[in-house]
This record gives C-alpha cells, structure tokens and sequence, in this order.
C-alpha cells in the first residue's frame, strides 16, 4: 500500500484497513457492458444480496442500481444509498478494461461502503434541530399572545376604574373575553403541533375542519436545501451541525411566514413550501419566486459567517406549478398537512439540480413572473423520475428591487 510517494509496511497496511473497515458491511460486484452480473463477493448477506446469481442481469437482482448503470463518468460516488431497509451504503463505481481505468467497455465495479451509523446519526441531529426550532417557535407565538392578553386586560381594569357603577358588567365581559382567548390559544398550540400556523390560524378563526378533507388545487411548490450538508455533518461537531441547522430554520421560517406561504415540512436541511392553499392567492408564481431570492439573499448572508468557521455550505431552489392533491396526512395523535402530485416531485427534482446559488424553475413558472425576474435559459433538463425532459430557467434576479442588484454584484466578485 502506497501514498504518494511512501510506501506502508504491510502491518500497517492491515492495521489501516482494520480501522477504515471495522464494524462495516463491505461488499463488491463486477458488471460487464450488458449490464450483466459477472462477480460479486464481500459482506453481500447484510445487504440482503447473499443469493445473487452470477450471469443474470444485476438490476434484475439489486434494484437499487436501476438508473446508475451505465455509469456516465468514471470513477462515481454515490453517498448514503440504503440498500435494504436500515442498511445504507456510500456507492463507488468504477470501469476497468485491459487498458485500464476509465477507456470505456469492459468491467464496472461497484463497492458498497457501510455508513448506516453515520446516516442514523445525522438524521437524528437533524430531528433534534428541527423540534428545538418548533419549540422555539411555539414558545414565542404563545409569549406574544400572552402579551396581547395581558395587555387587554390591563387596559380593561383602567377603564373598569372609571366608573365603579359599571364594575359588575366589565368584570364578566373580561372574564368571558379572556376565557375565550385562553381557549383559542390551547386550540393553536393543539393545532400547531402538526400544522403550519397560517393553517393553524384558519381553522381556529373560522372554526371550520373541512379544509383538511382531500382536495385538488393549482399550487406552486417550492423545494430548497443546502449543498455540501452531508459532507459537512460528517466531519463536523455534532454541536456545530445542530447550531447551523438553527440559524439556517431562523432565517427561513420567517420569509414564509411573510410570503404568506405553506411551510409543508422540514427535512433536515431540505424544506417544502407551497402556495394558493389552504390560503388561496392569485399570483402563486410570483410569491413563490420572489420568496427564492429572499431566501437566497439570506442564505448567502448566513453562509458568510460559515466560510469563516471553515464551513463550505451552499444552496439550491427548485420551483414548479400544477396540480397537486391536498390534505390531511398520517395517523391518530400526528396529523400533517401536505401536497402530493408530479408538481411536487418535479419541484424537488429541479432543487436537486440546481447548484449553489441558483433557483431552477419550469416554463409555466418562468412565463409567469417574466415581467418581474430576470431569466437565464437552462435548456431541455432531464429529471430523474420524469419520462421526459423539462424546460428549466434560472431566476439571475429580481427586476424591481434591490435584490437583483445585490445578487448580480455577488456572482461578478
């Protein structure tokens, strides 16, 4: 075993591998260029491959590599794939040909890398950052509208003051006005456990269910995460990952709000947000763009301070329009409210694409808003998941504000 220029003695060779591979399932397969499997060896039992047959085609046999093979550039990795349910693997895929490495035809290997602690790790980091952000949360709604209540009382006894007369009226108009805002609060904080609070809102104002029955509706769909977070939580602190995680939520969850948009759920560091339901609004497309390059801007802020610190984090946006299927969703006791459609899948696909910086969107999404952002044409982008490709712009900016201004000056420095 070699490393640049020094060489290992086998004991440390051993000892090296020891320590990369211990308490890990590694396994390898060789495919030939009809995609057939020809070899295969390693720890294969963990992930449920202990029965594969030689000579028959290996999608056929795991399917996870259905769509990776043929692989389009060589070597490819592949980071947290779960094979089985509970196993996941990182993916290394390789070609080899009498010639060597990487001249086409010939053998593809592929190696499975264990890295189920790591992944159940990160998720629960993750987990742990997004209720602490709910908790937070919860708990600043409710301390402001104690505050309003206090503070309607507090001008109600002044006023009760004034005339001893009317002492017995005020005192059960307050006590019935003050019953009631408790109440409403209790019914919020019930509510908010499994909705957003401008669905929370709706329903304790008008005191009507109905919206959480199945409906259909035209929405824009709003996907957006960080790039480079699976490397970063790997390397990082637990404590870090939580802290960025944190500021990452405070920055976002407060644009939504003030878009008026529907924060369907957070995913770590991924979140989902639509728009024209429960709340309906005429102009989905523009709010849902105009809230990308808020989101942006502040992102970009944040992600400054994290350059500092050694962190090198991104962010991706991916925005569609449809049809979508809406309501309530899961089980007695959790209850969430969520779209489901092609329109959300396709806005995750776009996210997935896009790079640091950028904000893809459909052609219904870019005509839309062509009077208010500046454009740049992708192309035909093929989405994973979708049977044909899509017509994807990149929201450069917006045309009248000064986040445009600011965004450009950024991409020039």
């Amino acid at each position: 075993m070699t490393t640049g220029s020094a060489q290992f003695p086998a004991q440390v060779t051993e000892r090296l591998r020891e320590l990369v591979f211990a308490g890990r399932a590694v396994a390898w397969l060789e495919v030939d260029d009809a995609l057939t499997l020809i070899g295969a060896g390693g720890d294969l039992a963990p992930y449920g491959l202990a029965g594969l047959n030689l000579g028959v085609a290996v999608t056929e046999q795991v399917h996870v590599l259905e769509g990776l093979l043929p692989i389009v550039e060589s070597p490819y990795f592949m980071p947290e794939v779960e094979i089985i349910k509970g196993r996941a693997a990182d993916l290394h895929f390789w070609t080899e040909t009498s010639g060597g490495e990487g001249e086409g035809g010939g053998s593809t290997w592929v190696a499975l890398v264990e890295v189920t602690t790591q992944r159940d790790l990160t998720q629960r980091l993750q987990q742990k950052a997004y209720d602490m952000t709910l908790l937070q949360e919860k708990e600043a709604a409710f301390n402001r509208q104690l505050e309003a209540a206090n503070a309607a009382l507090v001008a109600a006894q002044r006023e009760l003051e004034a005339s001893r007369d009317e002492l017995a009226r005020w005192n059960k108009t307050l006590e019935e006005r003050v019953a009631a805002q408790v109440a409403e609060i209790e019914q919020m904080n019930k509510m908010k456990r499994f909705l957003s609070p401008s669905i929370a809102e709706l329903l304790v104002s008008s005191g009507d269910e109905s919206i959480l029955k199945r409906h259909r509706r035209d929405i824009a769909a709003l996907f957006c995460d960080l790039r480079g977070f699976t490397a970063f939580s790997e390397s990082a602190e637990p404590e870090e990952v939580s802290e960025l995680l944190q500021d990452y939520h405070a920055a976002l969850v407060p644009l939504i709000q003030s878009f008026e948009g529907t924060l369907d759920r957070f995913v770590g560091d991924g979140l989902m947000v639509f728009f024209n339901d429960p709340m309906p609004c005429p102009d989905s497309a523009e709010r849902a763009v105009r809230l990308a390059v808020a989101m942006r801007e502040a992102v970009a802020a944040l992600s400054a301070a994290w350059r500092k610190r050694g962190h090198q984090v991104g962010f991706g946006i991916g925005i569609a329009q449809g049809f979508a299927t809406l309501g309530q969703i899961g089980f007695e006791g959790r209850f969430d409210y969520s779209a489901i459609g092609t329109v959300v899948n396709t806005a995750a696909r776009l996210c997935e694409n896009a790079a640091d910086g950028q904000i893809f969107v459909t052609s219904r999404i870019a005509v839309a808003v062509s009077e208010v952002a500046e454009l740049a044409e992708i192309g035909m982008l093929p989405l994973k998941g979708l049977s044909r490709p899509l017509a994807v712009s990149n929201v450069v900016g917006l045309k009248d504000g000064d986040q445009k201004v600011v965004w450009l000056n950024r991409q020039t420095r």
